[in-house]
């Protein structure tokens, strides 16, 4: 029975004599663990920006909403009923009402939301300018995309009109719809980029539900679907006049967004599979047919076949190991190139790759266990060889 150091120095040996067939298995494995990693980092990054814009400065991981009617008019009582539910971290309520801006001749129909400019948490994310003051009545958040339509910017002066009751009788009355000049304080993007943000006892003030919302925005203590939707299922059942969902189940464009993320993330590693086990498979089975008198002769004076298996797997072995290591640093420098020129950049959303130790391991696990599992093929062809067929020159 051969040593294992004579195993590794023949396998070392029979891969180091084909230097062209050496450097394409190389470059076979480390193209494919390049690819991966940036991927895996870039698809990971579009994931936690996803989640970040629309729901940590979104709509929160759980949405209530009134079973009927506009408005859910519990007040503070609903609240810490809501906040009293393990898992919730915090809950803030937000007052919407159709309304529309105007600037000069620039006139624009949108949903004015009410937000507490106290909050931890709140529905947007600032792209430009200050935050709302608690005492601030006559300051306005715009949508990026919005204030350009409008040709307005900071410390600029909008006009709103809200509607402040949507039922016919009141509408026709003068203090159905609200008139107010008001100030652009900041500016805001990407899901509300079309939007506008004032402060929301100045709105209930206005409408005379002080305690109303149209909708509570719940925030979870993790990001984890289950206990969104174990918080919602509670709510629903503290609150039965309420309906409640988790934002995997509210949003579509999370939904599918999260979906499709998956589905890329098959695609490129069903892709990576072919582009390495299919080169090694190749190469290494031709290396295998054109030293079958090796074979023969190393069977002749003594090696078994396992034995003679471990030399061929030996080389797919190194070529894995040197290939995902060379792999992994191409891959690092990629990942730090998109992270100073991200992929996607607009509106606040910006598509950073995520930098982790699962970022490297996932690819080069994958990479690794392909070489090996192609490689094995040709060394078991290899220890297959008919020593005395090849010897006599039958074949």
């Amino acid at each position: 029975m051969q040593s294992p150091r004579v195993i590794g120095f023949l396998a070392a040996r029979t891969l180091v004599d084909k230097p062209l067939s050496l450097v394409l298995l190389l470059l076979a494995v480390v193209a494919a663990v390049a690819f991966q990693v940036p991927n895996v980092a870039n698809l990971a990054g579009y994931r936690a920006e996803l989640f970040q814009q629309e729901i940590a400065a979104g709509y929160g991981h759980v949405r209530v909403r009134p079973r009927r009617g506009e408005r859910i008019k519990g007040g503070p009582d609903q609240l810490n009923t809501i906040r009293r539910i393990p898992g919730v971290a915090a809950v803030e309520p937000l007052l919407i009402l159709p309304g529309a801006v105007n600037h000069g001749t620039h006139f624009a129909v949108v949903g004015i939301t009410g937000v507490n400019p106290a909050a931890q948490h709140r529905p947007y994310e600032l792209a430009a300018g200050r935050e709302l003051d608690a005492k601030d009545d006559h300051g306005i958040l715009l949508g990026q995309r919005l204030a350009r339509k409008m040709g307005v910017g900071l410390d600029d002066q909008v006009d709103m009109q809200v509607l402040l009751a949507t039922r016919p009788r009141l509408v026709l009355d003068d203090q159905g719809v609200g008139h107010y000049p008001m100030v652009v304080r900041g500016l805001v993007g990407f899901a509300n980029t079309d939007q506008a943000f004032v402060n929301r006892d100045f709105l209930a003030t206005e409408t005379g539900e002080l305690g109303a919302a149209s909708i509570l925005l719940i925030h979870a203590t993790d990001s984890s679907l289950e206990l969104s939707r174990r918080i919602a299922a509670d709510v629903e059942r503290a609150l039965p006049e309420t309906t409640a969902l988790a934002w995997f189940d509210d949003s579509r464009l999370i939904r599918s967004t999260v979906q499709a993320i998956g589905a890329v993330e098959r695609i490129a590693n069903g892709m990576s599979l072919v582009a390495v086990s299919i080169p090694v498979l190749a190469l290494l089975y031709i290396d295998a047919l054109a030293r079958r008198r090796q074979i023969s002769l190393l069977a002749a004076i003594g090696f078994r076949a396992r034995e003679i298996f471990f030399i061929f797997l030996g080389k797919a072995l190194m070529v894995g190991a040197v290939g995902v290591v060379l792999g992994a640093a191409v891959g690092y420098a990629l990942v730090r190139y998109f992270v100073a020129y991200p992929i996607y950049d607009y509106e606040k959303f910006v598509i950073r790759p995520v930098l982790t130790a699962s970022t490297f391991l996932f690819p080069m696990l994958l990479v690794f266990c392909t070489t090996v599992i192609a490689g094995s093929i040709p060394a078991w062809l290899a220890a297959k060889v008919d020593p005395s067929a090849t010897l006599r020159r039958i074949e």
